[in-house]
Order: structure tokens, then C-alpha cells, then sequence
């Protein structure tokens, strides 16, 4: 699924990719709690590939897939965009209400939540 996404960033604008993501999580997703087994089983796939693929510059493709996958078992997660000004960074994760589910909490909390999906 990342490497999916990662096609389509490449081939589409970072908007329509968003757009996209937007649609598909409002569509097909209900109140199906994070906390059910598919959905454990989903963020430990991404917590298990994250081993397997580095991370590095791919929080944003890492971020899509997962909401993505879960969407696809109707459970609902935030894609969250966030910068820090000093030095300039952005970072991509998923929430679900405020547990962070492809990151470390500590990590988020250093940006400032611009967009969420």
C-alpha cells in the first residue's frame, strides 16, 4: 500500500492525493474503533515494515497507506499534517482521537498541526 501511494505523490499532485484520501476515509469509514483486531493488525504491519523500509522522508506515503488500510476495515484515522518553524520541518502521522498511531507521542509533539484529514 505505501508504495501505491508513493506512485501516486509521483504522479499526482500532493492535493488530489489528499482529496483522494479525504473521500475514501469520509466514504468508507464508520465508528469501527482503532482498537478492534484487523486494525491492531494493520498498525502492526506499518510498526513491522517501518523495519523493513526506512522511514526516513517517507512519513507522508507511510501516513496515506495507513489511514488507507484502515478506511478499507471501516475504522476511522486522522492523517495529521504538522510543521515546526525552528528549524523548519514537516511531519505526516495518524491519529485516531489523540493516541497517535504510526509515531512516537513525544516525536509529534513537536509540530504544530496545520491539516487534518
Amino acid at each position: 500500500m505505501q508504495r501505491r501511494v508513493e506512485r501516486r505523490l509521483a504522479a499526482r499532485t500532493l492535493a488530489e492525493v489528499l482529496f483522494e484520501l479525504r473521500d475514501m476515509v469520509g466514504y468508507r469509514t464508520h465508528a469501527v474503533p482503532v482498537r478492534s483486531e484487523r486494525a491492531r493488525r494493520d498498525i502492526r504491519a506499518f510498526q513491522h515494515a517501518r523495519l523493513l523500509r526506512t522511514a526516513a522522508d517517507s512519513c507522508l506515503p507511510r501516513s496515506v497507506a495507513l489511514a488507507l488500510c484502515l478506511a478499507r476495515h471501516d475504522c476511522r484515522a486522522n492523517v495529521v499534517i504538522g510543521v515546526k518553524l525552528a528549524p523548519f520541518a514537516a511531519h505526516c502521522w495518524v491519529q485516531a482521537g489523540d493516541q497517535v498511531l504510526n509515531d512516537e507521542l513525544e516525536e509529534v509533539l513537536r509540530y504544530t498541526p496545520i491539516l487534518v484529514l
